[in-house]
């Protein structure tokens, strides 16, 4: 997939109401589904309509369905296979079916806390299926074995339709955290603001954001083939910068002389507003996947050497003056070391 392409209106639109989208597609597959296997009078169908709700239906990205479908095919196949041969072996003698069943199932149930558990549980899923056919009849049993490959198949199908990608929804997301941040920022550290404001509903926000963010990594990584350490990496900065906010804001307004002073310091506003700059352009890359500038090298030096100068220049309690300038530095490094990650993530790396 092209991991720099900017995202289009349509994408966000989909992406704003994946919800309703995902709604749409499993009620389009299921009405069409059930409409073709009607007319195909298909024997044992219901399990076409059974699998391809369970396929698609908790999930709807496209780097979650096709694990899912293919783990989902081969427990299938597993546990078919079984199901026809206990009822095979129950033709001669039930002990020997039971022995098998019993085998089979220890091994699903061992597997199920493996690194695939749902093919582990799948195998016990779809022997309870197939040796619960009519009469134990093979043919209704490899049927069924049949359809459940088939639901898989169409689940996949229906989700290659305009599918819906982690990565980009991973994108829009860190975009949007971003720029949340870059509200933040800009709220605490306003000229216009005489009060300290109250940011809680904003980091509350963040919070979920992180949350949400962490459980497209896995997707994200199966859609984009990056590696998990360059997302997992992303997370930690932006953790981090939600802390660091935090103790910012805490510092700039603890002491009002301080305060005061630290206002009416050159250095420090040109910092503040290049600060608040680089994170809306962070928020721009994400989303547009366009590198507009470059934050790093000579003028980061040169605005860490100008704070670390005015530190003396500042009057008021030397703790919370320090602390947040120093503050201010960490936090640029940060947006350097997270603007070169959001880089190799978009492929950008080499233009």
């Amino acid at each position: 997939m092209d991991l720099n392409r900017k995202i289009s209106t349509a994408d966000a639109f989909i992406f704003k109401y994946y919800r309703v989208v995902h709604g749409i597609r499993i009620s389009a597959a299921f009405v069409i589904t059930l409409i073709a296997t009607t007319y195909l009078d298909l024997p044992e169908s219901t399990w076409i309509l059974i699998t391809l709700v369970v396929v698609i239906g908790p999930i709807s990205y496209l780097g979650n369905v096709l694990p899912r479908a293919w783990h989902r095919t081969l427990g299938t196949l597993i546990g078919a296979v079984s199901g026809v041969l206990a009822i095979y072996l129950g033709q001669w003698s039930l002990g020997l079916m039971y022995l098998w069943c019993g085998i089979v199932m220890f091994l699903s149930a061992y597997f199920a806390l493996g690194k695939r558990p749902y093919v582990g549980l799948l195998v016990g899923i779809t022997l309870a299926v197939t040796i619960g056919a009519s009469n134990h009849d093979i043919e209704v049993a490899l049927w069924r074995g049949l359809d459940v490959t088939l639901g898989c198949a169409l689940a996949v199908f229906f989700c290659f339709i305009y599918p819906q990608r982690a990565f980009i929804h991973w994108r829009m997301r860190l975009g949007a955290a971003l720029n949340s941040f870059s509200t933040i920022y800009q709220l605490s550290s306003s000229p216009n603001v005489i009060e300290k404001p109250n940011i809680e509903r904003y980091q509350t926000h963040l919070m979920k954001e992180m949350v949400t963010l962490r459980s497209l990594i896995s997707p994200s990584v199966k859609e984009s083939k990056l590696n998990a350490q360059l997302f997992e990496a992303t997370q930690v900065y932006l953790r981090n910068m939600v802390y660091s906010f935090e103790l910012l804001h805490t510092s700039y307004w603890s002491d009002r002389n301080s305060h005061l002073n630290m206002l009416w310091s050159k250095e420090l506003s040109q910092c503040q507003k290049v600060i608040h700059s680089e994170i809306k352009s962070l928020s721009n890359l994400a989303i547009t996947g366009e590198l507009v500038s470059d934050f790093s090298g000579h003028d980061l030096q040169k605005l860490m050497n100008e704070l670390k100068q005015s530190m003396p220049t500042i009057a008021g309690d030397e703790m919370s003056i320090h602390g947040y300038l120093w503050l201010n530095i960490k936090l640029m490094e940060d947006l350097v070391s997270l603007r070169r990650l959001i880089i190799y993530a978009l492929n950008l790396s080499q233009e």
